[in-house]
Parts: structure tokens; sequence; C-alpha cells
């Protein structure tokens, strides 16, 4: 079922070995040990060790590493999505 509003996308870290995206994203590439998503003008991609895909829906990602050893968030010039 389909929001009514579009209350845009909002990323959690947590516990410096979780990142957690609820609302609209582009997932652009998955690795072993890195993933890469676009949300909304930003690209942020985060590097760790053992990472699990504990969810993967079309509004929701939940990405687990045993730990998170480099996180960078760009903006991007492109459209959302695009």
């Amino acid at each position: 079922m389909r929001k009514l509003f579009d209350t845009g996308s909002s990323v959690t870290i947590e516990e410096f070995r979780l990142v957690r995206i609820n609302g609209p994203y582009a997932l652009l590439k998955l690795g072993p040990d890195f993933a890469m998503i676009k949300c909304g003008h930003f690209r942020i991609e985060a590097k760790g060790e053992e990472l699990t895909v504990e969810t993967l829906s079309e509004e929701v990602a939940v990405f687990t590493f045993a730990s998170i050893t480099a996180l960078e968030i760009k903006e991007d010039g492109a459209l959302p999505y695009a």
C-alpha cells in the first residue's frame, strides 16, 4: 500500500554498525563489504566488515555490519532516482 503523503527519506546510523533508510531510496551498488544508496539529492556509501542486508523493500532498507569502517555522504547534483 502506498503512502498518502510523501514524507521524504530518513537515514539512521545505529551503534556504528547499522544503516537504516526509511522512505524513497535507490540502491546503486551492493558488494560484500559496502552499499551505495541514493536518497533524494544525496549519495550514501557505507563500508565495513561483514555486511548483512537485513531488509530490502520498496521504502525500507537495513544494512548491518560487524563494524562500519567508512561512511560518506555526498550531495549529488542529479535529480532524485534518475
